[in-house]
């Protein structure tokens, strides 16, 4: 998956599902369940148990097809996950979270305008979230292709539309600037400041950058107010230990 980019949670697909009182119906829907749970936990074993369990009666159902594809981008099978996104895309071609999925799974693989389509269409779903969260990936996937200017409008949109998602924001911008790429963790950063209030954890992405840019004063006036307004965050206890 690409950098930052959001899948949506698995487990949702399952409300939409119809109810059905047949036991074999049920015992493949109760596996399907399990696959999700089992693949959100990062136990690709259990998930491909339970998945392929529940294949036999739910081919036709597209959160299988799309459980699969995520299963199969996990392990790194890029061609077994596009074939089941391709399944998933026929059987719901304009269902949010196959095409949002879809998305995020071509833009890990570079290929970033095929991935902006599909966010594009997302965007104009009328499913819960569906807006938000193609925002968001495409805000990510602009990003990762060196578009800045894109990348700051549909993540301020993504999150006005949706406050949920500046945590996400926050912690993408912690892992980018671990990773050394200070200039995308800025803009993260920038966006989450720009439309939410301060937090804890803003603050100490603030604190961090003032200290690799050698600015003291920032540092300890930073460190202040983290201090006045969260002094139970683990984050402040990170500055009390110097380890910025």
């Amino acid at each position: 998956m690409g950098k930052g980019l959001q899948c949506v949670v698995l487990s949702v697909f399952l409300v939409s599902g119809c109810v059905n009182n047949h036991v074999t119906k049920a015992s493949a829907q109760t596996r399907l369940q399990l696959g999700l749970e089992y693949l959100a936990r990062g136990d690709i074993a259990a998930a491909q148990r339970n998945l392929a369990r529940a294949e036999g009666v739910l081919a036709q159902d597209y959160r299988l097809q799309l459980a699969m594809a995520r299963l199969y981008q996990m392990t790194g099978d890029n061609h077994s996950a596009q074939v089941r996104y391709d399944r998933a895309l026929t059987l719901a071609p304009l269902n949010s979270y196959v095409l949002n999925n879809y998305g995020a799974f071509v833009c890990g693989l570079g290929q970033y305008d095929a991935a902006q389509q599909q966010f594009s269409v997302a965007q104009t779903l009328s499913q819960p979230g569906a807006r938000a969260d193609a925002q968001e990936n495409a805000g990510y996937c602009f990003l990762n292709a060196g578009k800045f200017v894109q990348a700051r409008q549909s993540l301020s949109q993504a999150v006005q539309a949706d406050g949920h998602k500046g945590m996400s924001l926050l912690a993408e911008a912690e892992k980018r600037l671990g990773r050394g790429e200070r200039a995308q963790a800025r803009l993260l950063l920038e966006v989450y400041q720009h439309s939410l209030p301060a937090s804890a954890e803003s603050l100490w992405l603030e604190i961090r950058f003032a200290a690799l840019e050698q600015r003291a004063a920032d540092v300890e006036r930073l460190g202040t107010q983290l201090a006045r307004n969260f002094p139970q965050s683990t984050e402040h206890q990170h500055f009390l230990a110097n380890e910025y």
